[in-house]
């Protein structure tokens, strides 16, 4: 670790400030008040500016080792005897789950305000001590959910924008394209409301899953809904078929490229 870590960290040109920002004074001085704090007409204030990256960064690269020993240097160059410097220290935690433990295949870490949370989370820190060795590891499952956490936004903000979404045409009530898998198919739906209630439950052709098992609104248990797929809750896919080339070029649409290995 650079011994002027800290320097990079802390000492960086403090923000805010500047003489357009302040409050002008009173044009009639009688109206100005009989007692004012010096901070009074000071609207921007200047603040302390962290740069913390290089600190993840450094943190990143020590994963894999025995974490006493990354703290051990972590406190040679970083005194925590310095109350700039201790501010740090306080925000290893943000980085680092120090305090883990192992409970039923699941990994909790203990918060500041006392109890245990899983560190599995898109909010869990990037980086956890192991509790079996004590080694410093990244926290896989928080990329997990971040990943996870995108996706769900991106399929609600297209929800918003009306099915705006690339992988999906609409050409009529009755038929669709969908790209799946980097290929195009020609997709037919119906209405879940004129099945005949006393007939065999249909099976839907893109999830292949009885249509009761399949949800209307709200993606579940890794099952994309109806609203998602087709657009609308009471659709479902009566049967599907791969678009030939001709078709392709009528809508102009292409298949993606199988990547080589």
């Amino acid at each position: 670790m650079r011994k002027d870590m800290y320097k990079v960290i802390v000492e960086r040109p403090r923000r805010g400030g500047g003489y357009r920002s302040e409050m002008p004074l009173p044009v009639d001085l009688d109206d100005s008040p009989k007692q004012e704090g010096l901070k009074r007409r000071h609207r921007s204030r200047k603040w302390l500016n962290e740069n913390l990256r290089p600190l993840e960064r450094y943190l990143a690269s020590q994963v894999g080792r025995p974490w006493d020993k990354v703290y051990s240097e972590i406190c040679a160059g970083i005194d925590r005897r310095n109350t700039v410097q201790q501010h740090i220290h306080q925000h290893l935690e943000d980085f680092v789950a120090v305090k883990v433990i192992r409970r039923d295949g699941m990994l909790l870490s203990r918060r500041r305000w006392g109890g245990l949370e899983s560190i599995v989370s898109e909010w869990g820190p990037r980086f956890f001590v192991d509790p079996d060795n004590g080694l410093l590891r990244t926290n896989e499952g928080r990329k997990a959910a971040r990943q996870a956490s995108r996706k769900r936004r991106q399929r609600e903000a297209a929800l918003r924008d009306g099915l705006h979404r690339e992988d999906l045409r609409h050409i009529d009530a009755q038929w669709q394209l969908h790209r799946i898998g980097g290929l195009w198919y020609r997709v037919e739906v119906a209405d879940i409301r004129d099945i005949d209630p006393n007939g065999p439950m249909p099976i839907d052709a893109l999830r292949r899953i009885p249509l009761n098992q399949c949800p209307t609104h709200t993606a579940r248990k890794g099952i994309e809904s109806n609203l998602w797929l087709f657009g609308a809750p009471d659709l479902y896919a009566v049967r599907k078929r791969q678009l030939d080339a001709k078709e392709l070029r009528h809508h102009r649409l292409q298949n993606d490229t199988p990547r080589e290995h």
